[in-house]
């Protein structure tokens, strides 16, 4: 066996070069997940608590609600849209790590982009038409039978809203968290590894008795 390093003892294992692409996968899917997660996250911050209170205090006229009614209606198919793209992500990134005991954090990762789905999707499909449907019929808030269900209807959105911004923002930080890094195989061997031997007769002895217990 030859003592002398070469070019060839330099380059990466297949093993090697296949962690290192399932690393760049990994974080390019991480990537997607978190963009996904923010846009859902912060489009609900600017339409739940910063649009909607200002339209129905400058609106005066009874439209209000159907504006925000529509305007949500628009949001919920961009909602809907990312958080696909985030289940899409989160497949991705679960693939990567089919062989590797699965952590905690990994399996509230995927916990909590499910709940974002689910809260997108109800808010899109179930709550914000319904809402809308009760503006349209000419429900007003607090007045009548109508006026109770739209109430309601209200209070559900918000709370599952507030879930829903909850659930993104735990999305974004357990997707940082566990990015993937190209680790090495042979890390531990690394740490054990030995100091060149000196030339001469007493390092070839030492090499021969090989590495002490």
């Amino acid at each position: 066996m030859s003592e002398t390093f070469s070019e060839q003892d330099l380059t990466p294992s297949p093993e090697e070069r296949a962690r290192a692409r399932a690393a760049i996968i990994d974080r390019a899917a991480a990537t997607v997940a978190i963009t996904c997660a923010g846009l859902i996250a912060g489009g609900m911050l600017a339409m739940g608590a910063c649009a909607a209170p200002e339209v129905f205090r400058l609106v005066t006229n009874g439209s209000a609600g159907s504006a925000m009614a529509a305007a949500f209606s628009r949001f919920d198919k961009i909602a809907i849209g990312a958080s696909c793209a985030l289940l899409g992500a989160e497949v991705v990134r679960t693939f990567l790590g089919r062989r590797e005991r699965t952590s905690l954090a990994a399996r509230a990762r995927r916990l909590a982009g499910f709940g974002v789905a689910g809260c997108a999707t109800m808010l899109g499909m179930v709550l914000t038409p319904a809402i809308s449907n009760l503006h349209d019929l000419g429900a007003v808030r607090g007045e009548g039978e109508l006026g109770a269900k739209l109430q309601a209807a209200h209070g559900q959105a918000e709370s599952v809203g507030k879930l829903e911004v909850f659930l993104a923002f735990l999305a974004i930080g357990l997707h940082v968290f566990t990015v993937r890094t190209p680790a090495r195989a042979d890390d531990d061997d690394d740490d054990q590894a030995q100091a060149p031997l000196p030339p001469g007769p007493g390092g070839a002895a030492r090499q021969a008795q090989g590495p002490k217990e």
